[in-house]
């Protein structure tokens, strides 16, 4: 009888962890989110992007993550380096290797309109930027490529964790992260059920997503970042039905900004938080 019972309380706790609810995103906010810094302004992933992005008044930074091979989180977008006219894996080296080849590579990165523009700036980690903001900033990670990073999400965690960010403030999560990769949310969901997740997905048509679809995100998103070119009200509307906030990308002119506001969306991706923050203000 007793082996029975403790059967039935572990059936019970797995169910239980398996059901943590997603931890919800701000409410009735349309967040700015910079995209890699105000990259539109200065080269992305530099301290002078995310500089200019927080002092634009974007909601959140939002940062690229991959990791070196000594554990280091390193922000950048590629997985590899470029090097001779060689593609050398972030994962095969460490730090200082890449952080070499990084700032021996051409530069400057020019940024992707005209506007302020600064030197080339070297390549940062994570702990770099999360020193230079604390927890003045928000911070919106991408995991990127993580089957090449086995522990990444342990690693992230524990990290975030050093810096109390996974603790909150107000009604504000201080982090929300973001991936293509399904299964590395699911992991962190598993680890750290308060981290507020966003879904990736690309698509080259307008996609269709069925009930299963949503009963397999909402386990453990809270919401969706999806490509401009793929959203549409319905859209929008058919995730809100279902708890999901939507994150479109990247989303830079200010038509396309009202545009995504009179749809519902929830925020935005763009390069040029400034100009995010002005259409938000003339919405309100």
């Amino acid at each position: 009888m007793k082996k029975i019972f403790l059967f039935i309380l572990l059936i019970f706790l797995i169910g239980c962890e398996q059901t943590a609810e997603p931890s919800p995103l701000p409410e009735d906010n349309f967040l700015i989110i910079a995209h890699r810094g105000a990259s539109a302004y200065a080269p992305e992933h530099t301290i002078a992007a995310y500089d200019l992005a927080y002092e634009m008044q974007a909601d959140y930074l939002e940062l690229d993550l991959h990791q070196t091979k000594d554990g280091q989180l390193v922000v950048m977008h590629d997985r590899f380096i470029v090097n001779q006219q060689k593609e050398i894996p972030v994962a095969d080296l460490t730090f200082e290797e890449l952080k070499a080849l990084h700032d021996e590579s051409p530069g400057p990165r020019k940024p992707v309109s005209q506007g302020l523009q600064g030197e080339k700036e070297g390549l940062v980690s994570l702990q770099e930027v999360l020193e230079r903001f604390g927890s003045d900033a928000n911070y919106y990670i991408e995991l990127k490529s993580p089957d090449d990073y086995p522990g990444m999400e342990e690693d992230l965690i524990a990290q975030l964790k050093s810096f109390d960010s996974l603790d909150g403030k107000q009604n504000t999560p201080w982090i929300i992260l973001q991936s293509f990769d399904r299964k590395s949310l699911q992991r962190i969901h598993k680890l750290e059920p308060n981290i507020p997740l966003i879904q990736l997905y690309s698509f080259d048509k307008p996609p269709s997503f069925n009930e299963s679809d949503f009963r397999k995100l909402t386990k453990y998103a809270s919401g969706i970042g999806i490509n401009q070119d793929a959203v549409s009200k319905e859209l929008i509307d058919q995730f809100h039905q279902h708890g999901l906030d939507v994150h479109p990308y990247t989303v830079n002119e200010k038509e396309e900004i009202r545009q995504m506001i009179e749809w519902g969306a929830d925020g935005i991706f763009t390069d040029r938080p400034d100009i995010g923050v002005e259409v938000k203000q003339e919405e309100r």
